[in-house]
């Protein structure tokens, strides 16, 4: 009895899902019909057309050279670009540590030792990846 009362639910669902289908279509027919159509058509033409010009700007804005001004050189020459906040770094952060580690570490070899830190590292961008 309770099967029975679900499938006639189901298909009442269904039917009903079906002609709202069927009027919405129409719908939207009716209200693309005749000049309307053409005149959407046109527009739509016409926003390609820009986009289409936009992204050539963004291609050609691409292509070209990247300068980098003399306060970006100077910061670049004394930390390490993980440390720059506004090259993206966070001064804070493992990545930071890192690199100013192997920029600035020394041992007797004249080889940074930073086995700590890069695990540490390696620990934080593990941690990262698996948000």
């Amino acid at each position: 009895m309770i099967n029975a009362g679900i499938n006639r639910m189901t298909i009442t669902v269904l039917i009903i899902s079906g002609a709202a289908l069927l009027l919405s279509g129409g719908a939207v027919g009716w209200s693309l019909r005749g000049e309307r159509s053409s005149k959407i058509i046109e527009a739509q033409t016409e926003l390609i057309g820009e986009v289409q010009t936009q992204q050539n700007k963004l291609l050609e804005a691409a292509q070209r050279p990247i300068v980098i001004d003399s306060e970006i050189k100077a910061a670049l020459a004394d930390l390490p670009p993980a440390c720059i906040v506004s090259a993206g770094g966070d001064p804070l952060s493992a990545q930071c540590a890192l690199q100013a580690c192997w920029r600035y570490g020394q041992s007797a070899a004249q080889r940074p030792n930073c086995d700590g830190v890069e695990k540490a590292a390696l620990i934080a961008y593990e941690a990262k990846e698996a948000k």
